[in-house]
Parts: C-alpha cells; structure tokens; sequence
C-alpha cells in the first residue's frame, strides 16, 4: 500500500534511508543524530543504536517543541512510572464507555520517552513524556470503547461515534460502529495484512503540560500529535507491529488511539483512575 498524505504519525515502512549504506555507517560513528523526518523503527535504526548512537526524534513545530520542552521533572515521573510497570505481569483498563482490557506482561520491555537521549544507544521523541509496553503475544482480551473526544492517529481526528473494538487472543477481531468504525475499518483493511490488527504497545502519558485539546489547534500537517500521545492520565490503545520492542512484527499498519478517562492498574495497582494519575511520584503537584 501506498502511504497516504498526512499518515506520517503512525506508518511504519522502510525509508529513503534504508539500503543507505553510506548514511548509516556515518551515523554509526557520530554521537548524537537529530532526526527530523522519522527513519524506520527496524533494521537501520536498530543498527545505528546499537553502535551507541544516540537519536533524538523531532517532528514538532517550534511552538510545541517550546511548550513542551523536556524538564528533569517529565523523566523523573516517567522513570517513576517505568519502575511499576517495568516489572508488571497484568495491565487491566476500564472506563465508562465500556472498555474492559486485559492482558498479561513480562515477553517484552517497556517503551519510556520523556524527551532525553541521554544514553549511549538511546533513542527518544522530543517533546514526549509516556510511558507503555508490548502485551504478551496472544494475551490481550476483551473490549476497547473509543468514546467521543479520544483521538486516532494518524487520522489526526477526535472521534464522534462510539467504535467498539473486540479483541481475542491478542488482535481486535470486530470493529463495530457508525461512521468511525466504518472509516477505521476499511483504512485497516487497505492494508490486507492480518498483522496490523494485533494489540500493540499500551500505556499512558505523563506529560502534565501536554492538552488533548491541542490537536485541534493545528492543521494536520503542521503538528506530530505528541501533545495527543502525552498528556498526563490518557491510556494509550496501539494496534501494528512491535519490532520496536523486540518482536517479529513489521507490518505499515500502526494506530495510535490516545482515549480520554480510562482506569489503568497494573498488577492490580491503580496507575490512572478515569483520566488522572493517582500514583504521587507520577505527578509533579498534587
């Protein structure tokens, strides 16, 4: 499939950098690289990390990138937040709407931004602050409601019409709805890969600077959706590949659902109750 305008938020497909043997050898000798079109999670820029390269991505406009500017304050909470999570073996996420999630951790790490490459090896997303992990292959189980006001990316649209996602044995299995759903149900299967409708990375934002009210502010183009992905107390619902994290999967097809007032407890450990961060050490007033 052809990437669309607009979908460089979410699709996950080699790059002109890719085969680019000249440009990646050069980027393995050098300390840092500032990314500003976004290489592919897979081979290349697994390799240019793995030489110790650190990468900072970067695809806000300056009035984000300034607002949103990582503090020590945004690692300390997501690091906070890593150390629960980091050992968890369940994740289960409820909500209002309908949303009833479970699923079982521990095959593969967690994913942590918070806008520092300050490692050797290091990649991050500037400005981020979230945290979230790879499920267990075959684990998730249950219902996701995406209410009106959570967003999809890389549609980069709040949603209007329930979408009731059902999901067994790690992939969402129905997509049922109005209008919404009938649009997320044939941009998935645009894609005619199986793969794109397993349960992804899930977690939730830290950012206390972030607004979900942001994106709304922006032109499609002009904007990465980090305030989306960020804002402090959301769960973040993803579908697609999970090479990033260890696995096997590479498919194009990657969604990520940011979603209002959700409940998140790890190991039966509330971390958000229905849109807010309930742990201390997960926020910086309160």
């Amino acid at each position: 499939m052809q990437r669309m305008a607009g979908e460089s938020t979410a699709y996950y497909a080699p790059t002109a950098l890719t085969g680019n043997r000249a440009a990646i050898e050069a980027m393995k000798t050098a300390d840092l690289v500032i990314d500003l079109f976004g290489m592919y999670r897979g081979s290349e820029q697994e390799e240019i990390l793995a030489a110790g390269t650190r990468i900072i991505l970067v695809k806000e406009p300056p009035e984000v990138f300034m607002r949103l500017r990582p503090l020590e304050s945004d690692r300390t909470r997501v690091l906070a937040a890593h150390a629960r999570l980091g050992k968890a073996k369940t994740m289960h996420v409820q909500s209002a709407a309908g949303t009833d999630l479970k699923v079982a951790l521990g095959e593969y790490p967690c994913l942590i931004q918070y806008g520092f490459a300050d490692e050797p090896g290091r990649w991050d997303h500037c400005p981020s602050a979230f945290i979230a992990i790879w499920p267990t292959e075959g684990s998730a189980q249950g219902t996701v409601v995406l209410a009106p006001g959570d967003m999809i990316l890389p549609f980069k649209t709040y949603v209007q019409t329930p979408i009731r996602l059902s999901i067994r044995d790690g992939y969402v299995r129905e997509i049922a709805g109005g209008l919404d759903a009938r649009y997320l149900r044939d941009y998935m299967e645009s894609f005619r890969d199986p793969e794109g409708y397993a349960v992804s990375h899930l977690g939730w934002g830290l950012h206390e600077r972030a607004q979900w009210t942001a994106l709304g502010m922006y032109d499609k183009r002009q904007t990465n959706a980090m305030d989306a992905r960020s804002f402090a107390g959301n769960f973040m619902f993803s579908t697609g590949p999970n090479a990033e994290g260890g696995g096997t999967r590479h498919t194009p097809c990657h969604l990520d659902i940011p979603m209002q007032d959700c409940s998140v407890t790890v190991d039966g450990e509330p971390m958000v109750l229905e849109g807010r961060l309930v742990v201390a050490d997960q926020r910086s007033v309160g």
